[in-house]
């Protein structure tokens, strides 16, 4: 999973980047990093990993993909996502609360 992690950590950083780049000219650069989702890539991890995240996870389940995609819609919405600039926004089921 370190190749996962770090491709993510490399679009937050390029997202803040670029959103302070574009900002000026009206371009809202901002990211979705979700939590564990119940995609083809989760399915494809061992069931004892997907029982170990389970029990983690405050929501104790994995989200949908229909959960994730109103946060796309609120990022596109106007006036809705008109002051966000740069961020990363994380349906995440708890995953990574302290």
């Amino acid at each position: 999973m370190s190749h996962y992690a770090a491709a993510k950590a490399g679009v937050i950083g390029l997202t803040k980047s670029l959103a302070l780049e574009v900002a000026e000219r009206g371009v809202l650069v901002n990211a979705i990093a979700p939590g564990p989702i119940d995609t083809p890539m989760v399915a494809g991890l061992t069931a004892d990993w997907k029982a170990a995240k389970q029990a983690e996870l405050p929501l104790g389940r994995f989200g949908r993909p229909e959960e994730v995609a109103p946060t796309a819609v609120l990022l596109a919405s106007d006036p809705g996502g008109n002051l966000y600039v740069g961020q990363t926004l994380g349906p995440n089921s708890g995953d990574v609360m302290p």
